[in-house]
């Protein structure tokens, strides 16, 4: 499944860069994040609980930073799994920061993540409309964050 969310923020892009890189504060902009560690300088792992459904998932995911273009361009990948329900997850996000002026920034974010298990039986309407809610909620965190 592919996610595409933008938001427009009324702060100048270096700010929007610092905040990102304060990857404890950014991932707790997530809806149903409920820890952020920090393995090494490319490498975090985080802990998400989410309800869809009927089942409630709580995954354990190790990210990875794979790219970063100061201060435009992050990418990252992802792999998590709860062995509770059986499911598991593998995700890849980019997030890309536009200055539209010197005190706004669009920031686009691209996400794909392909649910396996249990968790990938519900069907990609149940799942894919849970995770719009979570993406929309995530982007209106960042910006409320931010402004």
């Amino acid at each position: 499944m592919e996610f595409n969310q933008e938001v427009l923020i009324e702060a100048p892009r270096e700010k929007v860069w610092e905040f990102i890189w304060n990857v404890e504060e950014f991932a707790g902009c997530v809806p149903g994040v409920t820890n952020v560690s920090k393995v090494d300088e490319t490498h975090y792992d985080v802990t998400v609980e989410q309800k869809i459904s009927f089942l409630k998932a709580k995954f354990e995911i190790r990210i990875e930073i794979l790219e970063q273009r100061e201060p435009e361009f992050i990418r990252t990948s992802g792999e998590g799994k709860d062995s509770k329900i059986a499911a598991s997850l593998k995700q890849t996000n980019e997030v890309t920061l536009g200055a539209v002026s010197e005190t706004q920034t669009r920031v686009t974010f691209l996400s794909t993540v392909d649910v396996f298990g249990k968790l990938g039986s519900l069907g990609f309407s149940v799942i894919k409309n849970q995770a719009n809610n979570i993406f929309k909620d995530f982007a209106k965190n960042v910006k409320a964050k931010l402004e």
